[in-house]
């Protein structure tokens, strides 16, 4: 989905932008854990790398040094790495890079069917007088639902772009994912700095929650090898699970405020989008859906007949006056 791509992508940046603080906490709980940091109580009798920890914990200038410069260049390396990572996670997370066949999907329409049952709970808790405070939760949990049961995805950030995608659909009759590319370039600036801001947000925690798991998956499996220490390992891999569960919800609140920062976007910037193809612009909401749905079809050029449209065009500049 073009809508998801961008997000995963993200707004150009350096790469001293993608060094967040979970790249350099990432690297020091990777640096502590080992036990060499320990050196011998006679003094440091080893040779290589292990010499300048050993130097460097005795307080050596030059090793502790060496040392930061390592430690810099080491987060320096995994936040790209961590960046490239960070679109195949959100594709994931949205349902759309999921597998159809085989045991992961059949765990993947179970996981629908449970989301499913869950809306018809929350619809019917919906129906409660309009005060209730748990009808307000429904009603507001319900907008980031696809209404038809056929959008709905396994995840919550794949309902709320299901559900922003049918707003859409619904008001302006505009597939949000066919327009994308050409909204692209006629957002304003306004509206680019609003789009970089949610995409930067949402980004910055998913290359965190990264870094979170990534914690999770090294320090226990390095512990039981007797690589580190067990204790140490296990602290630092709760920590790791309690902020990747933070992080996970704040990923979904972060994709819904995106969603609604693109829905707004579209919701401005839909005259110009008809404009720049030259296409006839709605008189009336009534229009609106009819046009919307005819400019649809022409962006999809397949599937369905061309329509028949007299595109307007600028007239023709006049000759000056002698």
């Amino acid at each position: 989905m073009g809508i998801i791509t961008a997000l995963a992508s993200g707004p150009a940046k350096r790469w001293t932008v993608l060094i967040s603080g979970g790249a350099y906490a990432f690297t020091a709980v990777a640096v502590l854990l080992p036990r060499p940091w320990r050196p011998p109580a006679s003094g440091c009798r080893t040779s290589g790398p292990a010499a300048v920890i050993c130097d460097a914990a005795g307080g050596e200038p030059l090793a502790l040094v060496a040392l930061a410069v390592l430690a810099v260049v080491a987060a320096s390396g995994a936040s790209l790495v961590v960046a490239a990572l960070v679109g195949s996670l959100v594709h994931r997370l949205s349902g759309i890079a999921l597998p159809v066949r085989g045991p992961v999907a059949a765990l993947v329409a179970r996981r629908v069917a449970g989301r499913l049952e869950e809306k018809g709970r929350l619809t019917a808790r919906a129906e409660e007088p309009w005060t209730s405070r748990a009808a307000v939760e429904a009603r507001r949990k319900l907008h980031r639902r696809p209404v038809r049961d056929a959008p709905t995805a396994p995840t919550r950030i794949g309902d709320s772009f299901a559900a922003m995608g049918e707003r859409i659909l619904g008001r302006h009759r505009l597939d949000a994912q066919l327009c994308w590319p050409l909204l692209q370039q006629l957002f304003d600036e306004p509206a680019r700095r609003d789009l970089e801001r949610a995409s930067d947000q949402v980004l910055g925690r998913a290359r965190n929650l990264v870094r979170a798991v990534l914690t999770v998956v090294t320090a226990l499996p390095l512990a039981l090898l007797d690589r580190v220490s067990l204790w140490p390992a296990a602290l630092a891999a709760l920590a790791g699970a309690a902020v990747g569960a933070l992080l996970l919800a704040g990923l979904g609140d972060g994709v819904d405020d995106y969603a609604d920062t693109v829905e707004a976007a579209l919701l401005r910037h839909r005259d110009p989008l008809y404009a720049a193809a030259a296409w006839p612009l709605p008189a009336n909401t009534a229009d609106e859906k009819r046009t919307g749905e005819a400019f649809t079809a022409y962006l999809r050029r397949t599937g369905h007949p061309a329509p028949q449209i007299t595109f307007e065009r600028p007239p023709p500049e006049e000759p000056p006056v002698p």
